[in-house]
C-alpha cells in the first residue's frame, strides 16, 4: 500500500517511527576509534540503554514504534534476501571470502553481525599481524536513525552517507524500504548508496520537510549542493508540483553537522532555533531553490531562513535554544538543545538537561513535563495543546545528536494549516 509511509511535515501527528536501541556496537568502539567513528567520546552502554529506553517507552505510549534491527531480520528472513544483502555488502567491504560463512547464519545472527561488527578472522599470517579488528566494522551511529533515510510524501529517500563508517546504515534502510511490507512506498526518490560519489553526499539530519512543498535543507559537511539539486528536481517531477527548498549554508564544524542541530519546527507557527546561526548578525547564507516539474529551476538568495519561509507563507516565531545568553546558547546547542522531535503540532520531545531551552519553551506557552510522568501513567499527552517533554540523555548526547536524530518518522497524519 502506497500509504504505508507518508510525511508532509515535521509536526503532523506521528503514526509510525523507527528507532534503534544501542547495543554491542557501542562497546566495540575504543577510545582510539571514537573520533573516526564520529563520537565526542566513548560512552557507557548500560547508561545509554537506560536513557534510550526512556525515549523508546515514551514513543510507545504515543505511536507505533519499530526497532530497525527487528525490521532488518524480517527482510533477511524472506526467500533469497539474505544472499542478496550479502552480495550487495560484498561489493563495498573487503570480506568476500566470508560470504559463504555468513550465508550459514540465521537472520538474527546475521543482523547482529552486520550491526555490532564481524570480528576479523586471524587465520593467516597477514591477518594475524594486521591491526584490523573487524572484517565488517560495527556501526555505532545506527541509533541516530534520522540520518540514513527520510520520507517525503509517499516516497523514500536513502542517504548518501558522507563517511564510510556510516555507509552500512544506508544499505540497511534501503533494504527495509525496498522489501518490508510495512513500509511499501511510491518509490525510491533518491538512491543514496548508488549515487554516493565525491561531491554527492546527503544525510537525513539536513532535510526538514516543513510543508507539502517546502523544505529546509542544510548544506553541511554531510550534505552537498549536488545532492540537494538532485533531490529537488526528483521530488518536483515525482509529485508533479513545484518544490521549494531553502538551502542553509552551515559552518562545517562539529557543532553544526546537520541543519537539525540548529533549527527544528515545533508547531504550525513556531521553531526552535540556535540564534547565532539562524538569526544573528553572522547568520548563515540561505538560498531558495524552486524546482518545477518541467525540470526548470529558479535560484535566489534570501535574507534569512525565517524571512524566506515567511515570504512563502510560513511565518515562524523563533524560540531560542539556550535563551538569550550566548554562553547558554552555545552550551545547550552543543547538547542538542535545538534538536527537538515533534510528535504532533506543538508537542515535542527533547533532552531535559537543556534547562534554559525549556525555560524559553515555558515562556512560549508550552507545558513542561518529564517523560516518566507519561511512561508511568501519571499523565497523558492528550491533556495538553502545547507540550515539551524532557527525557534523560546526557550520555546519548555525547554521540552527537538529540531526539530528532534518534527518530526516523515514516508516517504522519497529513497536515493542513
Amino acid at each position: 500500500m502506497a500509504d504505508s509511509i507518508y510525511i508532509d511535515s515535521e509536526i503532523g501527528a506521528l503514526e509510525k517511527v523507527i528507532i534503534h536501541t544501542p547495543g554491542a556496537e557501542i562497546e566495540n568502539m575504543t577510545p582510539d576509534r571514537a573520533e573516526e567513528e564520529l563520537y565526542n567520546d566513548i560512552v557507557p552502554l548500560a547508561v545509554m540503554q537506560k536513557e534510550h529506553a526512556e525515549l523508546s517507552d515514551l514513543l510507545k505510549r504515543i505511536t507505533r514504534t519499530y526497532e530497525v534491527a527487528d525490521l532488518f531480520v524480517d527482510v533477511l528472513s524472506m526467500e533469497g534476501k539474505k544472499r542478496e544483502f550479502l552480495q550487495t555488502v560484498a561489493g563495498h567491504y573487503p570480506f568476500g571470502s566470508r560470504v559463504h560463512e555468513l550465508e550459514g547464519f540465521d537472520p538474527g545472527q546475521l543482523a547482529q553481525a552486520i550491526i555490532s561488527g564481524l570480528p576479523a578472522r586471524k587465520d593467516t599470517l597477514v591477518s594475524f599481524i594486521s591491526d584490523r579488528d573487524f572484517d565488517l566494522p560495527p556501526i555505532p551511529n545506527l541509533y541516530f536513525m534520522r540520518d540514513s533515510a527520510l520520507v517525503y510524501r509517499g516516497f523514500s529517500v536513502v542517504g548518501a552517507m558522507a563517511t564510510q563508517v556510516r555507509f552500512m546504515e544506508s544499505l540497511i534502510t534501503r533494504f527495509i524500504f525496498t522489501y518490508h511490507p510495512e513500509f511499501s512506498n511510491t518509490g525510491l526518490l533518491v538512491d543514496g548508496p548508488a549515487l554516493k560519489a565525491p561531491g554527492f553526499t546527503a544525510e537525513g539530519g539536513d532535510f526538514l520537510v516543513l510543508t507539502r512543498n517546502i523544505l529546509a535543507v542544510g548544506l553541511s559537511e554531510r550534505t552537498s549542493p549536488a545532492a540537494v539539486d538532485r533531490f529537488a528536481q526528483e521530488a518536483s517531477a515525482a509529485v508533479d508540483e513545484p518544490v521549494v527548498v531553502f538551502a542553509v549554508r552551515l559552518p562545517k564544524k562539529r557543532a553544526t553537522i546537520h541543519l537539525d542541530m540548529v533549527f527544528t519546527m515545533i508547531d504550525t507557527d513556531k521553531a526552535l532555533v540556535y540564534e547565532p546561526i539562524v538569526l544573528g548578525r553572522d547568520r548563515c547564507e540561505v538560498i531558495e531553490l524552486c524546482a518545477y516539474p518541467s525540470g526548470e529551476t529558479a535560484v535566489r538568495q534570501v535574507p534569512s531562513l525565517l524571512a524566506g519561509l515567511s515570504d512563502r507563507g510560513l511565518p515562524l516565531e523563533p524560540i531560542l535554544c539556550g535563551g538569550k545568553s550566548r554562553t547558554f546558547q552555545d552550551r545547550e546547542q552543543w547538547m542538542s538543545g535545538a534538536n527537538s522531535f515533534a510528535f504532533a503540532p506543538g508537542k515535542i520531545i527533547g533532552y531535559g538537561c537543556n534547562e534554559k531551552t525549556f525555560e524559553e519553551l515555558d515562556k512560549a506557552g508550552f507545558a513542561i513535563r518529564q517523560a516518566s510522568d507519561f511512561i508511568e501513567g501519571r499523565d497523558s499527552v492528550d491533556a495538553y495543546s502545547k507540550l515539551a517533554i524532557g527525557f534523560n540523555g546526557v550520555e546519548l548526547a555525547r554521540g552527537g545528536g538529540g531526539a530528532r536524530c534518534m527518530t526516523l518518522p515514516v508516517k504522519r497524519a497529513p497536515l493542513t494549516f
